[in-house]
Formats: structure tokens, C-alpha cells, sequence
């Protein structure tokens, strides 16, 4: 995605427009969702994702895929969250939570810039107080290149 075609109105337009269609598309699968199926997706986008990818940086990563592990990893969070508010002495668990998830948080992000074509230092970007992180979460959103892009992974 090049910066200077979002300038022009109509290419924004489109891309926002792609966005809110992605959005309701996947909304209208969620009045399928059932046991197996959220069960299956936390093992898909979650679990195996720690399992086998969890120091990797390169490549690319499908918004779906970001956005999965985004949602299970807050509902943990979550729910840890709760644990503690009720059983204060078990604080250390949300910080261990938190340590264990930074490093592959770090990498799935830098691998979803680089689904948008943009080099994994634009993560860096999140250090601009107020705005970065927003900014980061727009970029988060956009679809990614349909063609293979300079970050493709490489064919062992």
C-alpha cells in the first residue's frame, strides 16, 4: 500500500469502503459460531500460533490472523484480570501473561506491516505519544497486498 495513492479521495474512499464490507461480512459469521467452532479458532489463531511461530518475524500474516490472536489474547487477559481482582496474591500471573505474550505480540504485528508492505519498523511508530498507537491500529485495519510483496516468505 503506497501512502501517496491514499492521498487521492477515491483510493481512500475504496479503502475504506473495503474495510466496512470485510467488517460486515465477518460479522455475519459470527451467527455461526458455536463450541467447536471458537474452539477450533483459539487452537488455529492462538495456541498454534505460540507453538510454531513464536519468535518469528518474518513473512506475512493475514489481518484475520492479527486480529484472532488480538481478541483471545485480551479474553485472557481478561478473564486474568478478574482472577486477580478476586484473589489479589496471584498478580504475578498477569505480569507473567504479559511477558510471555510481548515478544510474539511484537513479531505478529511487525508480520501484519509487512502484509501492508511496510517495513516491521513502523511498529516504532506506537512510541508517538497519543496518536501512535492509533495510528498503528489504522494501519492494523487495512487490507492487505493481494500480490506477493517484498516480504513474502521465503520457499525453503
Amino acid at each position: 500500500m503506497d501512502f501517496n495513492t491514499l492521498k487521492n479521495t477515491d483510493t481512500l474512499k475504496k479503502t475504506g469502503k473495503g474495510i466496512c464490507e470485510d467488517f460486515i461480512a465477518e460479522a455475519k459469521k459470527i451467527k455461526s459460531v458455536n463450541k467447536e467452532t471458537a474452539k477450533s479458532a483459539f487452537e488455529t489463531y492462538f495456541v498454534d500460533y505460540l507453538k510454531k511461530e513464536y519468535l518469528r518475524f518474518d513473512g506475512r500474516v493475514s489481518r484475520r490472523q492479527y486480529w484472532m490472536f488480538a481478541l483471545f489474547s485480551s479474553l485472557i487477559g481478561f478473564v486474568l484480570g478478574l482472577v486477580v481482582a478476586i484473589l489479589p496474591f496471584l498478580s504475578f500471573l498477569s505480569m507473567l501473561y504479559m511477558l510471555a505474550l510481548l515478544v510474539p505480540s511484537v513479531g505478529l504485528a511487525v508480520r501484519r506491516l509487512h502484509d501492508i508492505d511496510l517495513s516491521g519498523w513502523f511498529f516504532l511508530i506506537c512510541l508517538i505519544p497519543c496518536i501512535g498507537g492509533l495510528a498503528l491500529i489504522l494501519l492494523f485495519c487495512l487490507p492487505g497486498d493481494a500480490q506477493s510483496n517484498r516480504f513474502d516468505a521465503k520457499v525453503k
